[in-house]
């Protein structure tokens, strides 16, 4: 669930809400950030999921976007990170008085540039890379991850939606693929797409961030969108996971459906499509 207070609804209450109504599913901030809760805040929402629900609650961390810059506040130092989940593990093994045994709360680092990347393997107990998915993207993001040291868990963050028409599909996930663009370097892009970028990082509104088809969207090209989401017709997004999931170094693919906008429909269909379609497909034999 994403931690973005004026944009999406309040973090840790729908962690809670989730919760209640599962019994093996586990959620996570997806992600929170270290400036808007103080660590003894965050810990003892945690261990309250923890306590309610049982061990099925990991927080994801990063340096803050929209929750930041929508309320004029800069993102987090990779420093300020590394402290605050040293502080949130400290508060939970020891600094809650009212728990009477320590816990410990799985803590994901989401990565998006060299300098995270790099500090996250040292840290985290995982890393969501936020990078893309072609194999020139993932192997650069990788590389920077071998420099900070040994791996640990690597997740890869992308965008998904899948329609009989591949164009509609692209289209729905453009949204998402501008927002991670935000979170790179346009001289990381060449011809057209390093001018999309261009006119994406000068265009972009932080309010329309969570909105299924702001203006921005259309200045994301299809190159960018085959780079960074899965999207299209079964058959190719069977084919553009399946080779995701097989790159070298990838653990865990976690896959953030594009449902809401104009005829979107609902969540629950599109889960049964993607296993009926996609991942029943892929298991089987041959």
């Amino acid at each position: 669930m994403i931690d973005s207070q004026l944009l999406c609804r309040e973090v840790y209450l729908s962690l809670a809400a989730i919760l209640a109504r599962t019994t093996t599913l586990r959620a996570a901030t997806g992600v929170t950030q270290p400036t808007t809760r103080h660590p003894s805040v965050a810990a003892s929402a945690l261990a309250t999921l923890v306590e309610a629900y049982g061990e099925r609650v990991i927080m994801g961390i990063g340096t803050g976007f929209s929750s930041l810059r929508t309320i004029g506040l800069p993102a987090a130092k990779v420093a300020d990170v590394e402290q605050y989940v040293a502080s949130v593990r400290q508060l939970l093994r020891d600094g809650l008085t009212w728990r009477v045994k320590p816990l410990t709360v799985p803590m994901v680092v989401a990565a998006s540039g060299p300098r995270m990347t790099r500090a996250a393997v040292r840290f985290g107990d995982g890393v969501i890379l936020h990078q893309g998915i072609s194999p020139d993207l993932l192997d650069r993001a990788l590389g920077w991850a071998r420099e900070g040291g040994a791996l640990s868990e690597i997740s890869c963050w992308v965008p998904f939606s899948m329609a009989d028409d591949a164009g509609e599909a692209r289209d729905r996930v453009r949204a998402r693929v501008a927002g991670a663009l935000m979170n790179t370097q346009p001289e990381w892009f060449d011809g057209e797409d390093r001018e999309a970028v261009e006119r994406l990082q000068r265009s972009y509104n932080v309010s329309d961030h969570a909105t299924a088809q702001p203006h921005h969207a259309a200045l994301v090209t299809d190159s960018l969108v085959a780079r960074y989401a899965v999207a299209g017709t079964p058959a190719e997004v069977r084919e553009q996971l399946a080779r995701l999931m097989s790159h070298p170094g990838i653990d865990r693919v976690i896959l953030t459906p594009q449902v809401s906008g104009t005829g979107a429909r609902p969540l629950e269909h599109v889960l049964r499509d993607l296993d009926a379609q996609v991942l029943r497909p892929m298991r089987a034999p041959g």
